[in-house]
């Protein structure tokens, strides 16, 4: 029962919200930023949307397109040069976790005199621009913190910059704009949304105000990201995919991840593989290294894989939950191992090294708390 809880984001949810964009932002700021990836919001006709909602409320807009998947620290610094240059006054993410996050660090950089490198971690509050999310995807949940993920290319440290400061002002929640994620891109995302859901469940700092959200965001994830990637245009499983995406944003804001996160982020960082796809492939392991301390937890996890566990002792049913994640990420062609993603034997060490030097809060903070040796068996076992 010892927790805190502060998120000063005002969430605008629901079909059509996009299109009002202009009218939320211009009392933020007279010129703004539109932070984006290089193709998916333009092919979309989504920057034209946003960017024709600003005009029409009279704020001014420059573009900075070149954010990619793992948004590298040094492509950030150039959009806060950008940022800097173009004296803008507000910074708009739109898209995925990458644009969200990648606006965060610009409207916090912007400020700063050296590279947006050295602020990983938690951070003090300090003068930010004002930040305005727009998400295109069900993944991160990143317009519902203050977490900002970024990949120093120098060190391949991929971690995440926190600061009071790095919530969002405003952030718009509209699912008409998840109708044409690709099926990939529909099953990587979404699963980052059960991880964490699942994680913030799992972890020591769960608490009374993080698990009710943990476990709603896990059951909208197991009963409708099938249905999203099978059939993308139903705006049904779209948005409740949408809602699953925003309430697993504020659990991992209250309670944080664990052991997948750590385990996970290396392999974005050495060979740009997309973040949800690393999550599923070392998950099963860690569940299972995870069952004897996490047996109860886990076993409420497999009744929302629809497991039934009647006359299973609560060990028994926590296995057969892992089976049923199994063939849940199988449902959605997830890898399951990280061979899948063309990891061998002799990268696991760097990986593990990577993963305890960078990660160790979430090593701790696991329900079997993790060591050195423990990572490196993990990675064996998800070859």
């Amino acid at each position: 029962m010892d927790f805190g809880f502060y998120m000063p984001a005002q969430l605008i949810f629901g079909p059509g919200k996009a299109k009002e964009t202009g009218s939320y932002v211009k009392a933020l700021g007279k010129k703004a930023l539109v932070v984006t990836g290089k193709s998916s919001a333009k092919k979309a006709g989504y920057l034209d949307l946003i960017t024709k909602s600003l005009e029409k409320e009279g704020v001014d807009w420059v573009l900075f397109d070149e954010i990619e998947p793992n948004p590298l620290t040094t492509t950030i610094d150039k959009g806060i040069s950008f940022a800097r240059e173009n004296k803008v006054d507000v910074v708009i993410g739109l898209g995925g976790g990458s644009a969200m996050d990648s606006a965060k660090c610009i409207a916090f950089g912007v400020n700063k005199e050296d590279s947006i490198a050295n602020y990983f971690g938690a951070q003090p509050a300090g003068e930010v621009l004002p930040i305005a999310l727009i998400t295109t995807t069900a993944g991160t949940g990143s317009e519902a913190n203050n977490f900002a993920v970024m990949t120093n290319p120098e060190t391949n440290v991929k971690k995440a910059l926190s600061s009071p400061n790095t919530y969002a002002s405003i952030s718009i929640i509209d699912p008409e704009l998840m109708l044409t994620v690709p099926k990939k891109v529909t099953a990587s995302t979404g699963i980052d949304v059960f991880f964490h859901s699942m994680e913030s469940y799992l972890t020591k700092k769960s608490h009374p105000l993080s698990r009710p959200l943990s476990l709603e965001g896990m059951r909208l994830v197991a009963e409708n990201l099938k249905g999203a990637y099978d059939d993308g245009n139903n705006i049904e499983y779209r948005e409740r995919m949408a809602w699953a995406n925003t309430i697993a944003g504020i659990a991992i804001n209250l309670a944080g991840n664990c052991g997948i996160h750590a385990l996970g982020h290396p392999l974005s960082a050495y060979y740009d593989l997309p973040h949800g796809e690393t999550l599923a492939a070392v998950s099963l392991a860690f569940m299972k290294f995870s069952i004897n301390e996490a047996a109860e937890k886990l076993a409420e996890i497999a009744k929302i894989l629809g497991v039934k566990t009647e006359g299973l002792s609560v060990v028994e049913a926590a296995e057969k939950g892992i089976e049923a994640f199994e063939v849940f990420l199988k449902s959605v062609d997830l890898p399951t191992k990280i061979s899948d993603l063309g990891i061998t034997e002799d990268s696991i060490e760097k990986l593990a090294l990577n993963a305890y030097e960078y990660s160790s809060h979430n090593f701790v903070a696991s329900p079997r708390e993790m060591t050195l040796e423990d990572a490196i068996n993990l990675y064996r076992e998800s070859l």
